[in-house]
């Protein structure tokens, strides 16, 4: 996967022990999102793709207590 555009990147996430992929987004942007959304109280999206190379669109519901986790996949 690697960089795309803009130095920007994709960030993959299993989620409820899914994989899933945030695409053209740095991995801090999306921990702040996260973090955002936890922060304010209230359920939020993360929109990502799945992990199996569809690329299928989902929303990610994001609340206390939901398991997740982020990482960056190694660039070529």
């Amino acid at each position: 996967m690697g960089l795309t555009r803009a130095g920007m990147g994709s960030v993959q996430v299993s989620y409820g022990g899914e994989p899933y992929t945030v695409i053209d987004r740095r991995l801090s942007d999306v921990q702040q999102q996260i973090q955002d959304i936890l922060t304010s109280g209230r359920p939020g999206w993360l929109e990502a793709v799945d992990g199996y190379g569809a690329r299928a669109p989902y929303q990610l519901l994001i609340t206390p207590g939901v398991h997740l986790s982020l990482a960056v996949p190694p660039t070529e």
